[in-house]
């Protein structure tokens, strides 16, 4: 059997993990594997359509870890400095532009324990504000870190609600649907990283034989306990193409999945995935120049990048906790 690579970089980890669902766990009703079409072959979009689309994304950092031996309780609390920004990058047919005006960086000293104070750091005329926010089912370091990625998902999904209000543009979001609660009709989620494939082994073979622009049917995902408004009916998804990789690379390393609310209607569902197999592939990122290619799309490495700039320099801003931190403790 032939051994293919993956194309990201070793650094980010892989883009999938190969946990296909068993077929009796497809046949339990979660999963429905005919909605749009009774043969699971691919589907080529007839007609191109129009490049306007709007990708929401974001970036975090943590700045440093902490100890706090001042809060409440009698033990140490682990605090955690962080940063993070939201923001959208607008793509129509003349140019892509990231809109500076709908971009927000936060900045937190997030904590396990209760009354830790905000930290203003300052150099020049630059100011940092670092809001304290205790994180009370946190017990850890990572536990904090997850509440900082939680926190910037969460304003990923505020900010994509805010623009998927205006229908005539597609609003594309980084991850599953989970997070947004009353988001426009012509939203859709593209999972960078696929955690779950939902279909079965033999369905999952089909994955490979797709080329740039072809996409797989629409499959069913239930919804499973309470969630947002929107998902109350559950998920459409389906798979993309959208690049041909060379050499001895793996071609699952070139396919997207995607989803939206059931609640657009099987119609609407089919428009919006003929949508992305059409846009999609124009947008795709090069490993030349992006090392999560062709998944991270060139306007959100983009986007990133100047998110990134936004934060500020990290080195900076550890040297001026520092020196803040040092003021407190010489008094």
């Amino acid at each position: 059997m032939p051994v293919r690579l993956l194309p990201w970089s070793p650094e980010y980890g892989t883009a999938m993990r190969m946990d296909a669902a068993e077929p009796d766990e497809a046949d339990r009703g979660d999963v429905g594997m005919r909605v749009e079409r009774e043969i699971w072959a691919p589907v080529t979009p007839s007609n191109p359509a129009p490049l306007r689309v709007r990708i929401v994304d974001g970036v975090r950092r943590a700045e440093a870890h902490a100890l706090d031996d001042d809060l409440d309780g009698g033990m140490p609390a682990f605090g955690l400095f962080a940063s993070y920004a939201v923001g959208v990058v607008a793509c129509e047919p003349a140019a892509a532009r990231v809109v500076d005006e709908a971009s927000e960086v936060v900045r937190q000293y997030l904590h396990t324990g209760t009354g830790a104070a905000d930290r203003v750091l300052s150099a020049g005329g630059v100011r940092l504000d670092f809001r304290a926010r205790a994180v009370p089912q946190a017990k850890s370091a990572d536990d904090l870190v997850d509440a900082m990625n939680r926190a910037m998902l969460d304003a990923e999904a505020r900010l994509a609600e805010e623009l998927s209000e205006d229908e005539s543009w597609l609003t594309l979001v980084d991850g599953p649907l989970r997070g947004l609660r009353h988001p426009g009709r012509r939203v859709v989620g593209y999972i960078k990283r696929v955690q779950e494939w939902y279909v079965p082994p033999r369905e999952v073979a089909l994955l490979p034989t797709l080329l740039p622009g072809e996409r797989t049917p629409l499959f069913s995902i239930a919804a499973k306990g309470a969630g947002a408004d929107h998902l109350r009916d559950g998920r459409y998804s389906w798979y993309v193409r959208i690049a041909h990789l060379e050499g001895p690379v793996h071609p699952l390393g070139g396919v997207l999945r995607l989803e939206c609310a059931q609640a657009v209607g099987l119609d609407g569902a089919c428009a919006l995935a003929d949508l992305t197999a059409t846009l999609l592939p124009r947008l795709a990122s090069s490993p030349v120049r992006d090392p999560r290619a062709p998944q991270n799309l060139t306007p959100t490495g983009a986007l990133e990048a100047r998110l990134t700039h936004l934060l500020g320099d990290r080195r900076l801003i550890y040297r001026l906790l520092l020196a803040d931190l040092a003021r407190g403790i010489a008094v």
